[in-house]
């Protein structure tokens, strides 16, 4: 198997998957493979840690690679284009690979390249914080991801990563609508994020404020009727059902792209609110709250990729 990225969420799965026992091979910087040449692979949560060796490390793939049976994209959304050609090596007829962005963008980008056959829509929910090149912590819960395929040639492929995954202690839902499943995720961490971006606090916080949470909610409404527009099957219904995760969410959550912003780091902003507001134009749906969050956040997000 194939990590893709050595961020937090990537060196999780390779932590999980080595650990269940499955050979894994990781693409990440020149940092993390001195790392690895060191010692083995840190995986903690909840105050265990456990040590997971012989995961393989490396910045780039030679000549002769195997064919990878399934490879696990875990970069940023904005890097997957760069990564569909990195894998091209690896990518075989037998090979599923497995998106984990945020965003609804990924599973396509990647499918324009490696084909929309080898390609699983994926949303992923885990909150894991790389503390050194090989070492990573689960924050909360172990990661639940919830899988469908792009085509309908493609559900054998969703059994062999169910196989794959979930003795690895990874939660796997079965999705019958992708991009419904993908389209509700962007509703969600699209809005909260991003509201919690202009507000420049955590949950806690924007959730006990009812005219905040009536923006949060509208900005939901928003993504709900851009994905309607698109022919995405969204209606009321989950609205309410995100709105429940995230009144329901620990008081001191933040969303990964308000974090970054508030960083100073290059953030998925173009793919969260930048994108509901791009298909909201080509839909001709007004977006004006993401318009705002998008707007407010793009010299921030400029600044960060020029540094």
């Amino acid at each position: 198997m194939t990590v893709f990225g050595a961020g937090g969420i990537g060196l999780y799965f390779a932590g999980m998957l080595a650990r269940a026992g499955h050979s894994v091979t990781v693409v990440g910087r020149a940092e993390t493979v001195r790392a690895a040449q060191v010692g083995p692979l840190l995986l903690s949560r909840a105050g265990e840690e456990s040590s997971v060796p012989d995961v393989r490390v490396v910045t780039e793939f030679g000549s002769g690679e195997p064919e990878a049976d399934l490879v696990i994209v875990a970069v940023k959304a904005w890097q997957v284009r760069e990564a569909a050609e990195a894998l091209r090596p690896v990518v075989g007829e037998r090979t599923t690979v497995l998106p984990l962005q945020n965003g609804v963008e990924a599973a396509a980008d990647l499918a324009a390249v490696l084909g929309a056959e080898r390609v699983l829509g994926c949303t992923c929910v885990v909150i894991a914080q790389r503390v050194a090149p090989w070492s990573v912590r689960c924050l909360g819960a172990h990661a639940a991801v919830e899988i469908g395929a792009l085509v309908p040639d493609s559900d054998d492929r969703v059994e062999a990563v169910v196989d794959a995954l979930v003795p690895a202690g990874i939660a796997v839902t079965r999705s019958e609508d992708i991009e419904a499943t993908l389209w509700r995720k962007l509703m969600f961490i699209s809005s909260y994020g991003g509201v919690g971006a202009l507000a420049r606090q955590p949950v806690g916080v924007t959730s006990s404020e009812p005219e905040t949470v009536a923006l949060v909610r509208a900005a939901m409404t928003e993504v709900r009727d851009v994905a309607r527009a698109r022919g995405i099957a969204l209606g009321d219904d989950d609205v309410d059902r995100m709105m429940k995760v995230y009144e329901g969410l620990t008081p001191d959550t933040t969303a990964s792209m308000q974090r970054d912003l508030a960083g100073g780091h290059p953030s998925e902003l173009h793919y969260q609110s930048g994108a509901v507001v791009r298909f909201g134009r080509a839909s001709d749906v007004p977006t004006p709250i993401h318009q705002v969050i998008f707007a407010s956040q793009l010299p921030s997000e400029n600044r960060a990729r020029l540094g």
